[in-house]
């Protein structure tokens, strides 16, 4: 370690352009994550919501409702369709106003609809099941979300794929970046190189302590980034409690494993951590290897 500090302050503003460089690179990825992460989460949450429910008029009876419930199931398109009678949907008028007895005593059970709540098995689906239910007997009204989803799944696919293309861009650029500066960090020890390949050295030898700075530099840079990260999300969590709020949680669907992002966990935030050091660590040994075996190969030849 000490060696390696000490070839740092020999090439002070080489390191630091290198630090920089991956500072950037880091803090702007895992801020793309980060956010990339939440629009999923959100995305999930309102595919979750009720997508289509449909309303039905006071005089329509619960057997004529039932029977709309079962053909929907029938249909193949639905996940699952949930079916909220009169006296469920005054429960839960009395739950939600339970702390204003005014409301309580101007509504009873009678003059509240019963409904039925549809969630389709794909977002193609709505349209149909929507036109199905406009035409069934008794309805009232019809609620459907198409929109919110669809304006949701096109942000969630328009930011994929900038922050994809930014993210690629900037990777090539801070590889370019720190192979040019590699190649001039090598080029300041060309005789000291020189001399430990007449003496029978490896290029694995000569590589060796520019890999173990550019991943150190890699490390360094990552805990810093992820600190004022983590400090930047201290200060504004108040502020995303009060705008998520009666949201439980949000989570990114990965097959067997739900990835929960919100409320944040030490689990997210420590995986974050482990995923941002390899990243950086990775990036800065990549092309510091590259550089120094480019500059290895034109010399031996």
């Amino acid at each position: 370690m000490k060696q390696l500090l000490v070839s740092i302050r020999r090439t002070p503003y080489q390191s630091l352009a290198v630090f920089s460089s991956l500072f950037l690179t880091l803090f702007l990825s895992l801020l793309l994550v980060f956010c990339l992460n939440f629009l999923y989460g959100l995305l999930g949450y309102v595919e979750s919501r009720p997508q289509v429910t449909i309303y039905f008029q006071n005089e329509t009876s619960e057997p004529s409702i039932l029977k709309v419930k079962n053909e929907l199931e029938k249909s193949g398109k639905v996940e699952s369709v949930k079916y909220m009678s009169k006296n469920d949907a005054y429960a839960l008028y009395k739950q939600l106003n339970k702390d204003n007895p005014l409301l309580l005593e101007m509504v009873t059970a009678d003059i509240l609809p019963a409904s039925l709540e549809i969630f389709a098995k794909k977002p193609s689906y709505l349209p149909e099941i929507a036109s199905y239910l406009n035409n069934v007997t008794g309805k009232d009204e019809v609620n459907f979300q198409k929109n919110v989803v669809d304006k949701l799944l096109s942000l969630t696919s328009v930011v994929r794929t900038m922050s994809l293309a930014f993210f690629l861009f900037l990777m090539g650029s801070t590889i370019i970046i720190l192979m040019t500066i590699t190649h001039f960090k090598v080029a300041l020890k060309k005789e000291e190189i020189e001399l430990l390949r007449l003496m029978g050295a490896t290029a694995g030898y000569v590589r060796k302590p520019f890999m173990n700075q550019a991943v150190f530099l890699g490390f360094v840079a990552s805990t810093v980034v992820y600190s004022i990260f983590a400090g930047i999300l201290f200060l504004i969590y108040p502020s995303m409690q009060g705008y998520l709020r009666g949201i439980q949680s949000l989570f990114v669907d990965l097959g067997p494993y739900k990835l929960v992002v919100w409320p944040l966990s030490i689990v997210y935030a420590g995986g974050l951590y482990i995923l941002l050091t390899l990243f950086g660590m990775g990036i800065a040994g990549f092309a510091t290897y590259f550089a120094t075996r480019k500059y290895l190969t034109i010399q031996r030849n």
